[in-house]
């Protein structure tokens, strides 16, 4: 309904103090519990949960959503990536409907700590998923058409259900892939072959592929996993794309690049600058561009202010 306003809740471990503002954030994606996991997680919550102004709903890995009707966006909610390994009681919620939202951040730690499936994850040395945590609020936007505004039939493919509701909402086509868990182990090359397939087959103009997995790895602090993050991407859906669209005799543009930085320092997401690349393979050109990095970026002079832009460079307008 318009009159709807939709929160992100994620499935989040935190420290077994009694008193929930003095718990700690220590994992806020559960050890990226699995969506089958989860589902069942989430069942629970909406049985004891659910009410008219209230409902849950399972999404993928530990991304799941709350739909309040006739709720408030006027408050203030916290990423839980944002206070990894911090107590948890400065960033509890402010504002309108803040009491409602806090009593079920706290009633869903009394139904999960002790659900048999946690007390399963627990034996097998995994973080239990036992409490949900709200924040990310926004009421349904109004998008323009993508097809219509760039005269493109457009797809996305993606593991993130956020980045799908957008798609969704711009009148994109989504394609979903097996295996894609929006984590590390997400199926990197049943991606790019499914965009691939969406180019020469579904005789696509457009597929916004998103991969959040280096993403996961800079909110973890997971330096060695970020790597290979990034090489498999290289490697497996950027490497695959170009080669087997040369090998159909296809012309075609590509950009890569990142939406923001999650630097592993911080563990969150920072404002900086980012690269991007944008390759066409009816005028290959050479950049003097040894490797794509911000760096090497950095040393091009070329700066695009305004990200919506990017869209015309890359369709060459």
């Amino acid at each position: 309904d318009s009159d709807d306003v939709t929160f992100r809740c994620n499935l989040v471990t935190l420290s077994d103090e009694p008193n929930y503002a003095d718990k700690t954030m220590v994992d806020y994606s559960s050890d990226e519990i699995s969506t089958e996991d989860a589902h069942v997680l989430m069942q629970a919550i909406a049985e004891e949960l659910n009410t008219e102004e209230l409902k849950f709903y399972g999404g993928t890995s530990y991304r799941h959503l709350l739909v309040y009707h006739k709720g408030s966006v006027r408050c203030t909610l916290t990423p839980p990536h944002d206070i990894s390994d911090r107590k948890v009681g400065e960033f509890l919620p402010k504002g309108d409907n803040s009491d409602v939202l806090l009593s079920v951040m706290e009633r869903s730690h009394e139904i999960l700590k002790n659900h048999p499936l946690n007390l399963e994850r627990m034996k097998k040395g995994l973080h239990p998923a036992n409490s949900l945590w709200i924040w990310g609020q926004g009421s349904r936007p109004e998008l323009e058409n993508f097809n219509q505004k760039f005269g493109l039939k457009a797809g996305v493919i993606a593991a993130v259900d956020l980045i799908k509701g957008i798609a969704k909402t711009a009148g994109m086509k989504v394609y979903e892939v097996e295996g894609a868990t929006g984590g590390i182990e997400t199926n990197f090359s049943g991606k790019a072959q499914a965009c691939v397939k969406a180019l020469l087959e579904d005789d696509m103009d457009y597929i916004y592929l998103h991969i959040e997995s280096p993403d996961e790895c800079g909110h973890k602090g997971d330096l060695a996993a970020k790597i290979h993050s990034i090489e498999t991407i290289d490697r497996e859906v950027v490497g695959y794309i170009v080669n087997a669209l040369k090998e159909a005799k296809m012309d075609f543009r590509l950009l890569v690049t990142p939406d923001h930085p999650t630097p592993i320092a911080i563990k969150t997401h920072a404002r900086d600058p980012i690269p991007f690349f944008i390759y066409d393979s009816t005028n290959e050109t050479d950049s003097h561009i040894s490797c794509y990095c911000e760096k090497e970026a950095n040393q091009t002079g070329v700066m695009i202010e305004k990200g919506y832009t990017l869209m015309n460079k890359l369709l060459n307008r």
